[in-house]
């Protein structure tokens, strides 16, 4: 069935072995607390013995997985994996999109958020493990969050809100891996115009319209000219934020709406700092420049930003 196949592909995606579940911490000091409403209604509360977890950098490079699973006394067996792209080895941070997926093999369904925009790791802490029978580069990962928007059945029938979650478990990042190299080669690029009171401006900027450009953004880059910026697009109108992980120059983070109208700009944002850069309100467009242009263009909120097809080389 579906939800078999799925679940098994999942426990090899995911770095778990075959035969029985692994322990979830070494001290069993492992859980997992949610509270499910929705076409599944129902308070977990996974510990102990009873709960399995595997977790690992995400196939991309681009931050990390965590799956949970547990068999349910006359529920069958269930499984919730934790993809947060913009979270890093060892990183201790708030406000983090997350993308949760759930497998109720019971009733046979698989349960998606699709984006990391509908859920929130409030907050996240990693610490270092060592010792008998763990590999090197493992965390005691323990974190809290909630949702905002119920997670869809992919096959149509039914959703599932997550209210609130509560967990800690096992990370292991592999020996050999490197972070992924920055690249903005392969992104497509449009053209932004800008009108502020001092006139149309333009910018040729790449395009961020999936999870793991997104979640890159201009990390590592070290030069960001003054007609170039990027424009990141989102589905559906939200409330977004942003940090500057791994980012090494300073930059001015528009905020959007649908209409192209400007809702707030954070200005001459500080390099590498995790504290969270929020919109005041929902948006689907964000545009990072070089730090100093809103000012130099006489940027701010109420002004409009346009973009249309830039024909790339």
């Amino acid at each position: 069935m579906l939800i078999v196949a799925a679940v098994a592909a999942l426990q090899l995606a995911a770095g778990a072995p075959p035969g029985p579940p692994p322990a979830c911490l070494p001290d069993g000091a492992g859980y997992l607390t949610m509270r499910l409403r929705g076409s599944i209604d129902r308070e977990i509360d996974w510990r102990g013995e009873a709960i399995a977890c595997t977790g690992m950098s995400r196939p991309d490079g681009l931050g990390l997985r965590l799956r949970f699973s547990s068999q349910e006394p006359g529920a069958g067996e269930m499984a919730i994996v934790f993809a947060a792209s913009a979270l890093g080895e060892g990183a201790t941070a708030r406000e983090v999109p997350v993308n949760i997926t759930l497998f109720d093999r019971q009733g046979e369904h698989i349960y998606a958020t699709r984006g990391d925009h509908r859920c929130v790791l409030d907050r996240v802490e990693q610490q270092p493990l060592d010792g008998p029978g763990l590999l090197p580069r493992s965390y005691r990962i323990s974190a809290r969050g909630f949702c905002t928007e119920p997670m869809r059945a992919l096959d149509g029938v039914g959703a599932v809100l997550l209210t609130r979650f509560d967990f800690s478990g096992l990370v292991t990042f592999p020996r050999d891996e490197a972070p992924a190299p920055p690249t903005l080669a392969h992104l497509p690029r449009e053209e932004v115009t800008v009108t502020t009171r001092t006139g149309r401006h333009h910018f040729e900027a790449w395009t961020a319209t999936n999870d793991a450009a997104r979640a890159r953004g201009l990390m590592f880059v070290q030069e960001l000219p003054a007609d170039t910026g990027m424009l990141f697009l989102f589905d559906e109108p939200h409330l977004a934020s942003f940090w500057m992980k791994n980012t090494l120059i300073p930059l001015d983070i528009v905020f959007i709406a649908s209409d192209g109208r400007v809702v707030n700009v954070a200005q001459e944002t500080q390099p590498l700092s995790l504290q969270p850069i929020r919109s005041s309100a929902p948006v689907t467009m964000v545009l990072e420049l070089a730090g100093g242009t809103a000012a130099r263009i006489g940027l701010t909120a109420g002004d409009q930003v346009d973009y249309g097809v830039f024909a790339s080389p």
